[in-house]
């Protein structure tokens, strides 16, 4: 996943706190800070924060140009005036252009004009995100980096998706130090993108009959390498296919996971687990490719039915894991080299493509423990 710029906003004087700036100074997913030039000065900055200084008018600017005591390092003037950045750029400035975007008129100003600055920070009044869309669309192939005022942490987070790449970053509006501190937790679990897979051993394989199994449906389209970890024990699964390999009576389900029996736990973000039978429309999922990168899935539909089933047991390095998934020969697993394997064809000694971990969860939650699972 690429970095986002993320800026803090502090042009309201009441969230000029000395502790909420140091607070920003300590996060190293913030980026910068943007001032109003009329409240600027007077604290202390981290060597890596970009300096905004929004200034309105061609005035403005002068003013804050004029004065004894100025923001030291790398300063970025933002105005939504287009002279006052003419000046700032004969100044041998940094620049960035301010649109408040609320109608068709605003919107094709960020569009036509903010490729000629280094940012373009847009506010939107309504919450949809079409004109995102388009500015992005519009400036994709410009240097400008384009960032979106947000107030919360959701609006963040889904405007990281618009348009597939998203923007290239955020100015976020708030006075409360949970709110930063949950943003960089977000940031930091979104950059987690990675787990390590390994080759373990098949050890046993036996078939159980009849259980209840869930099929796992996603608002998402999988490709032909991806799974979801499936596992019996906190210590790890296998890679489950998803169900976009060729059948020959029936047509592929490049949204699915026939994922296994329902007492099974499947990994999800933020390092946690869940039963399937807790997974239910609107969570999210990890899915994972045979290279062992992650992406958030949604859940669109829970599919629980009586099917056999079937035991997958294996080893690595002194290390059981087992998976039951339903006994048909349309499952698919990975095997120890990312290829699809028929479930019903593993026996022992195969390698199996899994995923192995320090034991112990607490309702999905890592934690460290004494325990025993077979």
């Amino acid at each position: 996943m690429r970095e986002r710029i993320i800026w803090y906003d502090a042009r309201n004087q009441g969230k000029k706190d000395p502790e909420l700036i140091a607070l920003i100074n300590q996060s190293y997913n913030f980026n910068g800070i943007l001032y109003d030039s009329e409240q600027t000065g007077g604290l202390l900055h981290s060597d890596r924060l970009t300096i905004g200084i929004y200034v309105r008018t061609v005035e403005g600017l002068q003013t804050y140009l004029n004065r004894d005591e100025q923001e030291q390092g790398d300063v970025v003037i933002v105005s939504p005036d287009a002279d006052a950045l003419k000046l700032a750029l004969s100044e041998n400035l940094q620049t960035g252009l301010y649109v408040y975007i609320e109608d068709e008129a605003s919107m094709l100003k960020a569009c036509e004009e903010g490729g000629a600055y280094n940012y373009l920070l847009v506010e939107f009044k309504d919450e949809t995100n079409i004109p995102l869309e388009l500015v992005i669309a519009k400036l994709q192939n410009s240097d400008t980096e384009v960032l979106k005022f947000v107030q919360t942490v959701s609006d963040a987070v889904v405007s990281k998706e618009v348009m597939e790449v998203g923007c290239d970053g955020f100015l976020i509006d708030t006075g409360r130090a949970e709110v930063i501190s949950q943003l960089n937790l977000a940031l930091e679990n979104a950059k987690n993108t990675t787990l390590p897979l390994v080759k373990a051993k098949v050890t046993n394989v036996v078939h159980l009959g009849p259980g209840e199994r869930a099929c796992i449906d996603t608002t998402s389209l999988l490709t032909m390498e991806e799974a979801m970890i499936v596992g019996s024990t906190s210590s790890g699964g296998f890679l489950v296919c998803s169900e976009t390999h060729y059948l020959p009576y029936m047509n592929t389900r490049p949204f699915r996971v026939n994922a296994g029996a329902v007492h099974s736990y499947v990994w999800c973000p933020n390092d946690t687990t869940e039963y399937m039978t807790d997974l239910k429309a609107g969570n999210k999922v990890f899915v994972i490719d045979v290279a062992g990168n992650l992406r958030e899935v949604n859940i669109g539909r829970m599919k629980i039915e009586v099917r056999p089933l079937l035991l997958i047991e294996a080893e690595y390095e002194g290390k059981s894991m087992n998976t039951i998934v339903q006994d048909d020969w349309h499952i698919r697993i990975f095997d120890g080299e990312g290829r699809p394997k028929n479930a019903t064809t593993f026996k022992v000694g195969d390698e199996i493509l899994g995923y192995v971990c320090e034991p112990g969860r607490h309702v999905g939650v890592k934690i460290q423990e004494k325990i025993l699972e077979n």
